[in-house]
Order: structure tokens, then sequence, then C-alpha cells
């Protein structure tokens, strides 16, 4: 599975499409493969979500969304989990600890 977090500095950004910066980690098997941070470039929210799409992300999880680009990222397959905050590790983490029960 492959996820992204909008970053602000190393935390969850408080609404998704606020930063051109995310935290990409792809999980197999329970564990983390692959850890990056990428600069998303864009004009917004929604080349952010393009560009998210292009990369084969299939869980977004970020602080507010607009309803528009939860819908469309949600139209293409993608779960959105959004109000989340934090520290990005940390809901990195979360989500494997789920993922064990």
């Amino acid at each position: 599975m492959k996820i992204a977090i909008p970053l602000f500095k190393n935390r969850v950004a408080p609404h998704f499409g606020s930063s051109s910066k995310a935290l990409l980690v792809e999980i197999v098997n329970g564990a983390v493969k692959q850890k990056a941070k990428w600069d998303m470039g864009g004009e917004g929210a929604m080349d952010m979500a393009r560009h998210l799409i292009n990369l084969g992300v299939e869980k977004v999880v970020c602080g507010g969304i607009s309803r528009l680009h939860k819908q469309w990222l949600m139209d293409k397959g993608v779960v959105v989990e959004d109000n989340q905050k934090g520290e990005a590790e940390k809901v990195i983490e979360k989500i494997l600890s789920e993922k064990e029960q």
C-alpha cells in the first residue's frame, strides 16, 4: 500500500494542498518498504491530488481537505483519512500497529 501524508515540517499538514511536500510511504507485508519526502510542486491542491494519483498512492492521511478534493480522490479509488494531526512518523507507526491487529 502506498500512503501519502502532506507535510508541514515533520507534521501532518493542517490542510490538504497547503503544502507542496509529502511523506510517501510504501508498506508491504505490514512493514515499511520505502519512505521518502517528495516535493510535489504544482499550483495547489488539485495538482497535488493528480501527482498522488500518478504515483499510485492508495491512501492519503491529512488534516482538513475540501469536499471537492476528497471526493475526487475517493472517485479515483484513494482512501482519504482526514482530520488527522501530529508527527507524520507517529501516524505511520499507528497505521502499522493497526495492521498488526
